[in-house]
């Protein structure tokens, strides 16, 4: 007697001995690109002004904070890789809170980050992008309110059905995003280089570092709150574990290898600002942030 096929299959999906499980399809670069694109986005574009204004306009202390939160983000995402090395399976938080405490914190976790913490960082994210989109065609003045919503809105709605769509499809959108970012990021590096380079001026506030007003513990706080929210995101591979190929060696050099050029570029692209505006005409960017 012959089996019956299937009438369609998920292509994203494998089902074996009876349970539905997803493909493992994202190799190392893979992995790389879209931590790096998850981490890279509006905190770079909106944190180096408060860190700067936090750290009492001391550019030696506020390199090092900056420095400082890319140690630390890479001491959170190694226990991540940790944790998903060993139960490669997809769910992130919500999968490993129930697997050690239960489903009702599970239930807990995930309630609060789908109506609170992803919410609001990707809203902060949003409408960042739509202030950056609409603001060269309203030249000197500031866009209005509601086309900014109204972008940020519309951003986020194209995005959720990319993911809904097919996990190759999102891969595919993240490396294209990935790589304008950091072309755009290596843009303002090599320009500062070069600023660097040519004049002299521009090397000036780098010799006396250190020499200024030291801040406090809770400005020093602030700092790092602020540095922090650029490193966002370092936790999200382990959302795709299920997916990715011989997790358990290409989880943690994915995080190790992504965290590190994220460090790097941060430190150079806030050496480049320098270079180029001093730390007053800096902090007087209109643009800031006070959600995560």
């Amino acid at each position: 007697m012959l089996k019956s096929e299937p009438l369609s299959q998920d292509p994203d999906t494998n089902e074996t001995d009876g349970k539905v499980c997803l493909k493992r399809r994202l190799g190392f670069l893979d992995s790389v690109s879209f931590l790096v694109g998850s981490i890279i986005g509006a905190g770079i574009f909106v944190s180096p002004k408060a860190v700067l204004e936090y750290s009492q306009l001391n550019i030696g202390v506020a390199l090092c904070i900056w420095a400082a939160c890319g140690v630390v983000s890479i001491f959170c995402t190694l226990c991540y890789a940790e944790l998903g090395s060993s139960l490669p399976f997809a769910g992130g938080e919500y999968y490993h809170v129930r697997r050690g405490l239960g489903p009702i914190p599970a239930f807990v976790t995930i309630w609060t980050l789908t109506l609170f913490v992803r919410p609001s960082s990707n809203a902060a994210r949003a409408l960042t992008f739509a202030e950056y989109v609409s603001r060269p065609f309203y030249g000197g003045c500031p866009p209005p309110e509601l086309l900014k919503k109204s972008l940020a809105i519309g951003i986020l709605l194209a995005l959720g059905v990319i993911n809904s769509k097919s996990i190759k499809l999102a891969t595919w959108v993240q490396n294209i995003f990935t790589v304008l970012k950091l072309m755009a990021l290596a843009l303002i590096i090599v320009y500062g280089i070069i600023e660097f380079a040519t004049n002299p001026e521009a090397s000036k506030p780098f010799h006396d570092a250190f020499n200024g007003q030291v801040p406090n513990a809770a400005q020093t706080a602030e700092a790092f709150f602020q540095g922090l929210y650029a490193y966002g995101g370092w936790n999200y591979l382990n959302y795709m574990a299920e997916e990715i190929k011989n997790p358990s060696k290409n989880i943690p050099r994915s995080v190790i290898a992504a965290m590190c050029a994220v460090i790097v570029f941060y430190l150079l692209v806030n050496i480049s600002y320098l270079t180029v505006l001093t730390p007053k005409e800096l902090i007087s960017s209109g643009t800031s942030i006070s959600i995560k």
